[in-house]
């Protein structure tokens, strides 16, 4: 008999989390996310760049093309 009630009650227990977990997660799927997150979010696309060579090398540097030590050379030149 004690065995049937701790496999009822841990069946009510598991059923429990699984409607709380389940009605917590479309919570938070419908709720909008943050203006903090939404303003954190920015696409840059290559036909962005233009001419702007400092963009050009922080483009190179990001997708791997070249070195920190590139990079950083590179900077000085385009800023000095």
């Amino acid at each position: 008999m004690a065995t049937i009630l701790l496999v009822a009650f841990a069946l009510v227990i598991g059923t429990l989390t699984m409607n709380w977990g389940k009605n917590y997660v479309e919570k938070l799927n419908v709720e909008e996310p943050s203006e903090e997150f939404e303003s954190s979010a920015y696409v840059v696309s290559i036909k962005d760049i233009g001419d702007d060579p400092l963009k050009q090398l922080q483009m190179d540097y990001i997708t791997g093309k070249i070195t920190k030590e590139e990079y950083e050379a590179r900077e000085r030149g385009i800023n000095s």
